[in-house]
């Protein structure tokens, strides 16, 4: 079976007015494995969509169902509280001496944050050992502390780009249980990785693991994480982002393999993932765009929410799975569950 399209259908919460929008998924053998663990580890099997983490440097439209930094900034305090707190009531050494404003904001606040989830959560494939010692909801304000710190660096490149005439959003597409499958070098999986800017729309690898990387840990001039916190994709999941960035200069990829060789990492090592690796593209046609990718972002923005993912094969319909909640909904839930 070969996959040929994915439709996502974008909602307003509010007006209820719904968008189909199409990618071309192409042929080579990871993007059509990633296809079919979409189907099925996640559309298949009922999954949970992190709507939570899921609308990047988005700018909003007015609703009651919009992020604003101000709120992402007291939602961290909030879960550095309930992990402080926590880890106070049952002997554990740890705290976390931080408080977020938006005013304040700056990345080197937003990479120590980061370097406390890193701490306290380790790698996929090595899990910390103070991880274990929270229960299952300060384990959710673990987690927070790398959602919420994404999103605000997102959003912040969101709304500067937005002043400037241009979009840096992105989708990211997260589901739960998570359901990964290790890269096979003899398969070809790391042969479509590239040193390159992707254009804008393409489906985009998801880094479904811990940690940071290496573009990333570059791009953000972290120098709080750890060395084991910086690795390349090592697995495969259903999961995907997409890029929709309109910047009129891309990255400076030589910049980045300077500081690659600088810290003795092997730019000719395929099986370090060091570019990127794109899955499928954008079908402006199909969709209705025009070649004005600011204008199908100004479009776009005035969708919220994501209700249906779909999938196509070369015989028509091949799955698709809704889902009902927003991202308000979805988080406050949790909240009430966790923490009353």
């Amino acid at each position: 079976m070969t996959y040929k399209t994915l439709k996502i259908t974008f909602n307003n919460t509010e007006t209820k007015q719904t968008k189909n929008v199409f990618w071309d998924i192409r042929q080579f053998s990871l993007a059509q494995k990633w296809a079919a663990a979409l189907e099925a580890d996640y559309l298949n099997t009922g999954a949970v969509l992190e709507k939570q983490f899921m609308l990047h440097g988005w700018v909003y439209p007015t609703s009651s169902n919009r992020r604003t930094i101000q709120f992402m900034c007291d939602e961290l305090n909030f879960h550095i509280d309930q992990v402080n707190n926590y880890a106070l009531e049952n002997d554990i050494d740890y705290y976390i001496d931080m408080f977020f404003t938006e005013e304040t904001l700056d990345q080197e606040q937003l990479n120590k944050i980061h370097h406390h989830f890193e701490i306290l959560i380790g790698q996929t494939w090595n899990m910390s050992e103070w991880y274990e010692q929270f229960d299952a909801a300060h384990q959710f304000s673990i987690n927070n502390f790398n959602w919420l710190c994404h999103e605000i660096e997102s959003q912040l490149r969101g709304l500067d780009a937005y002043n400037n005439n241009r979009s840096s959003s992105s989708l990211v597409f997260c589901m739960k249980p998570i359901k990964r499958h290790e890269l096979v070098e003899a398969d070809g999986d790391y042969d479509n990785f590239e040193m390159r800017d992707l254009e804008f729309g393409q489906i985009r690898m998801h880094y479904a693991q811990t940690g940071k990387t290496h573009r990333e840990a570059w791009h953000d001039n972290d120098e709080d994480i750890y060395d084991d916190n910086i690795s390349g994709i090592r697995y495969l999941s259903g999961e995907f982002d997409i890029h929709l960035n309109t910047k009129s200069t891309g990255e400076d990829w030589n910049a980045f393999q300077t500081w690659c060789m600088e810290k003795q990492i092997d730019v000719n090592d395929k099986t370090l993932s060091l570019g990127q690796c794109c899955f499928g593209d954008l079908n402006k046609s199909l969709s209705g765009f025009d070649d004005n990718n600011l204008g199908t972002m100004q479009e776009l923005w005035q969708y919220d929410d994501i209700q249906t993912i779909t999938l196509y094969n070369e015989n028509g319909l091949s799955s698709s799975f809704s889902w009902g909640y927003n991202w308000n909904e979805q988080y406050a839930e949790r909240k009430r569950i966790f923490f009353g």
